[in-house]
């Protein structure tokens, strides 16, 4: 039964991925053909900020599950998000301070998948 709850987290953390990165796609496309390809690598680097911590939190989170180890997962799930929260930091400051990617589209690419993310609960609803 663990094994089956922890399968079905790593799907719909799967599904998030994959909904996360044909967002940056499709906006880093319409940055690009709008404006240059500085802009491409803007929206894609802001929305890497959010993918990559979002990815370390699903992998932390559902490493362990079922009753049994019921006080695993949560500290897994409170370890998986303070890794979330420090990587999102740092990419974001990495990406501000040490590149000269325009700031409106790491903003965009960062907003955009963030948005996604706060979506997937309603997009994916059925799935569950």
């Amino acid at each position: 039964m663990s094994e089956t709850l922890t399968s079905a987290g790593k799907q719909l953390a799967i599904k998030l991925l994959r909904a996360q990165a044909g967002t940056i796609f499709l906006l880093a496309c319409f940055f690009s053909m709008a404006t240059s390809y500085e802009y491409f690598w803007g929206v894609v680097g802001g929305g890497m900020a959010v993918m990559i911590p979002t990815a370390l939190f699903a992998w932390r989170a559902f490493a362990a599950g079922g009753a049994r180890a019921a006080t695993q997962v949560v500290s897994n799930f409170f370890a998986g998000e303070a890794l979330k929260i420090i990587f999102t930091v740092v990419l974001l400051v990495a990406l501000l301070l040490l590149t000269t990617l325009p700031l409106v589209a790491v903003c965009s690419g960062y907003i955009a998948v963030l948005v996604v993310q706060w979506l997937a609960p309603i997009l994916f609803l059925k799935s569950t």
